[in-house]
């Protein structure tokens, strides 16, 4: 038997305080937008600042009752915490920390060009026929451990959605680029809702609810450009080329 060193993508939920109610909420509006997806589905909670003073049998209970499974705590989490925590078996997790590189003052002035560049968002309000449809407009990469989520709106994304990130619409998405990580549109229940995006290669696709992971999607869709609907509770891809 060998031992191998392997990378997970886990969701990771801050707390900032020790009542719990907040947590249940967000765990609850996560589990609606994709419930099958997320159901049993390993959580790490990061402890976001000092000195939470949580219960961690309540924890337990809460993340259980929203239908996720506590992987571990992580964050500012203290010695006489950790020792609390494993009274109840739960690890205490620690981020890895990538050794950064000096570079010459004219690539680290690049650099900083181009995170700008990528983190920049912005909101805007558009017509469409003959109603009014609101959109929110991503500019740049969307990369691993991001989240994008556009509320009561459609979504652009013109960049990249790289694996390990998550776009997110209760309207339609549009991607400008590679779809790598996940999308989900209709995350309140819209089944006409629709995910369009120029390179396919998701680790998931929802909409309202109906999802696919990576291996169940059509070989013949796959890097293409392409458009993702429901017709009849079934998700439907059609080539845009």
């Amino acid at each position: 038997m060998a031992l191998k060193s392997l990378n997970f993508t886990l969701l990771v939920v801050n707390i900032e305080s020790e009542i719990l109610s907040g947590l249940a909420d967000e765990l609850n509006k996560r589990r609606l937008m994709a419930p099958e997806f997320f159901a049993l589905t390993p959580i790490v909670i990061n402890f976001a600042v000092d000195s939470l003073k949580v219960d961690f049998e309540e924890l337990q209970k809460t993340v259980a009752e929203q239908g996720f499974i506590l992987a571990g705590i992580t964050g500012k989490v203290s010695d006489e915490q950790k020792v609390e925590a494993s009274k109840y078996a739960i690890p205490v997790l620690h981020s890895s920390k990538r050794k950064v590189i000096k570079s010459s003052k004219k690539e680290q002035n690049e650099d900083v060009t181009l995170t700008v560049k990528e983190v920049k968002e912005t909101v805007v309000e558009t017509e469409f026929e003959t109603h009014d449809v609101k959109s929110k407009v991503h500019v740049g990469r969307v990369r691993s451990g991001q989240q994008i989520y556009a509320k009561e709106s459609d979504l652009i994304v013109v960049g990249d959605v790289g694996a390990g990130s998550e776009v997110i619409a209760d309207g339609n998405i549009h991607i400008y680029g590679s779809l790598r990580g996940k999308a989900l549109a209709g995350a309140m229940g819209e089944k006409g809702a629709a995910i369009f995006c120029s390179h396919l290669q998701p680790e998931l696709v929802s909409i309202a609810g109906v999802y696919k992971l990576s291996e169940t999607i059509p070989e013949d869709i796959w890097s293409s450009s392409c458009s993702v609907s429901l017709k009849d509770k079934d998700m439907v891809f059609s080539n845009l080329n």
